[in-house]
């Protein structure tokens, strides 16, 4: 949005003076940039994308619109405007700055250029400083050239806050907790599925000797039980304190 904003913009602009200053002749201009990709527009006319540009142009004050990338959404943009002389021709130099990329581990650190902040990190700079302040509340603050980026460094900013506190979820209580309380929960199924078969046993045969048996399982059964249920109690306790 913009760049159609500048583009209509110097639009009118460039045909207001062309009606003024346009004396109707020719001349050569020749336009270089530093990019392999730019686009040229002249008077808001779509002139093509490339690095080098040879136009015959009309003498007299044009606008001049070179897009660092036409595919990229913020693209750097140089705005001119050239003043084109009868039987003069005219070469062009304009050079985009380069970028370059600025990571840190942690992420969202905070970037300065003397006092002034720049951006959060990951960021795309503009080449052209000599170092920058990175700095991140509970950590250690950096400082970091230009050559240093250009060349892959990724600081690293050292945590000096308050350790952090361990989630239970994943530790080894809650393993421990969680599997004993399932362990609990099957030897209580087993023991009380054998005191139920004892007793199906003893309705039939009315053996007096079952009877110990069945209250044996039974008691093994309760203690499993109780045992799981503080298990599973402590792992509600531990949840809800975290």
């Amino acid at each position: 949005m913009n760049l159609l904003i500048k583009l209509i913009s110097f639009q009118m602009i460039a045909s207001l003076l062309c009606l003024i200053y346009g004396q109707g002749e020719f001349s050569q201009i020749t336009i270089e940039t530093n990019v392999d990709s730019a686009g040229l527009f002249i008077d808001e006319k779509f002139i093509g994308v490339g690095n080098k540009f040879q136009i015959n142009t009309e003498t007299g004050v044009h606008s001049l619109i070179i897009v660092e990338n036409l595919k990229e959404w913020n693209a750097e943009i140089i705005v001119d405007t050239i003043h084109i002389e009868k039987s003069k021709d005219l070469i062009l130099n304009y050079n985009f700055k380069p970028s370059i990329f600025l990571n840190t581990n942690p992420q969202d650190v905070s970037v300065y250029k003397r006092d002034s902040l720049v951006g959060f990190t990951p960021l795309l700079l503009e080449a052209g400083f000599n170092e920058l302040n990175l700095e991140k509340s509970e950590y250690t603050g950096a400082i970091i050239t230009q050559k240093e980026i250009s060349n892959g460094q990724i600081p690293e900013l050292d945590y000096i806050g308050k350790p952090s506190k361990k989630e239970f979820y994943g530790s080894t209580l809650y393993k421990v907790l969680l599997g004993t309380a399932i362990a609990l929960g099957a030897a209580t199924a087993y023991y009380k599925l054998e005191a139920d078969d004892l007793y199906e046993k003893y309705k039939i045969t009315g053996d007096p000797g079952l009877v110990d048996n069945i209250d044996f399982y039974d008691d093994q059964s309760a203690g499993t039980f109780i045992a799981m249920e503080i298990c599973v109690g402590a792992l509600i306790y531990f949840f809800l304190a975290d």
